[in-house]
């Protein structure tokens, strides 16, 4: 059935909720896609709210839709709400719905499903933007935003490459002459930006694993000659930079300093090339907007094959990359050519203005 949304309104401008857990591959995701909205509609207004949902509706979102009254946050009460104005606000108050709802990931479906039929029982028509195949029928949901290695598709779901981000060209270059000078100086030289991911759902990233990391960065250091801007995500297990480190050509490595402002993203701009590790899809996208040489170091046991070395879903993701133009595998040298930047966000939000009537 297609899912109950009815008329849109005319009246006020609308109100944009973010909802998540907190969850960061999440809830940036989510930020993104409501930013660009306003790009594209300045007249309306965002709230960023997150929570923590009950654990049926979490655990079984289908129900979400069948019983909306289910209760929809669990006992403890998480974080609070970002607003455009900066203020901070408890979690949502009752009664109170939004005209676009988005989440991101299976555990905030239900949620969202739940708040719409709320909000239909009141009178106010919520239209719900999901990030992530929820593994439900897209019509139950307003659009579902799914990347390429996720099965969902429909009439209502819009297919990305890689994922959601915030990231532009333009914001790169603003925050690269934001960076501290000695970071600045690297420029002057050839220099390879290096994004860490660390441990995931997957694996856990072990010694073994990063020695072997660093003696594949090493040698494309030793033959290409050029400084690796090395910089950790927050899934980098402590300790796991300064054994890398150590087993780099020392005078072709640069370190952020603990009292150095985060220097992420602008070192994207720095480097002639990017290497990003396996584990990240989302440093993956981010590093693909620049439109340099992306190249994939893998964690694990790869081969001509299955260069990235991973698994199910990312491994999908990685070669679908790769036969994209948008990265190739981690070798010895900075590849030559020209690699396809990935530019998704404008084209995707427009695409998604025109399915929800806006």
């Amino acid at each position: 059935m297609p899912p109950p949304s009815g008329p849109i309104p005319s009246g006020p401008a609308p109100l944009i909720w973010v909802v998540s857990d907190g969850t960061a591959g999440m809830r940036l995701q989510a930020v993104a896609l409501a930013e660009a909205l306003l790009r594209h509609r300045p007249g309306w207004s965002l709230d960023e709210f997150i929570i923590q949902p009950h654990p049926v509706i979490r655990a079984m979102p289908r129900f979400g839709a069948l019983f909306p009254n289910l209760p929809l946050y669990a006992a403890a009460k998480l974080g609070g709400v970002r607003t455009a104005t900066g203020n901070i606000e408890k979690r949502p108050h009752a009664g109170r719905y939004p005209d676009m709802l988005i989440t991101c990931g299976r555990r905030m479906a239900g949620y969202a499903l739940a708040m719409r039929g709320r909000a239909a029982k009141n009178g106010h028509t919520t239209q719900i933007i999901h990030l992530q195949d929820p593994k439900l029928s897209p019509r139950l949901f307003d659009a579902l935003i799914v990347p390429q290695h996720d099965r969902a598709r429909g009439d209502n779901v819009l297919v990305t490459t890689g994922s959601l981000n915030r990231l532009t060209l333009t914001s790169i270059q603003k925050a690269m002459m934001d960076l501290p000078s000695r970071w600045l100086g690297a420029a002057k030289r050839t220099s390879v930006t290096v994004m860490l991911g660390g441990d995931n759902r997957r694996y856990t990233i072990t010694a073994e694993m990063v020695d072997g990391m660093a003696n594949r960065l090493a040698s494309l250091a030793r033959t290409s000659g050029a400084q690796l801007l090395v910089v950790a995500s927050r899934r980098t297990p402590d300790g796991l930079i300064e054994r890398l480190a150590s087993q780099l050509p020392p005078d072709q490595v640069m370190l952020p300093k603990p009292d150095e402002p985060n220097v992420y993203p602008g070192v994207l701009g720095l480097g002639q090339a990017v290497i990003v590790s396996s584990d990240s899809v989302n440093m993956a996208s981010e590093a693909a907007i620049t439109g340099k040489p992306v190249m994939i170091a893998p964690w694990q046991d790869a081969n001509s094959t299955n260069p990235s070395g991973e698994r199910g879903r990312i491994r999908a993701f990685h070669d679908h990359m790769r036969a994209a133009g948008h990265t190739a595998p981690l070798g010895e040298t900075i590849p030559n050519g020209s690699f396809e930047r990935l530019d998704e966000m404008d084209g995707l939000t427009e695409r998604l203005l025109e399915l929800l009537g806006r």
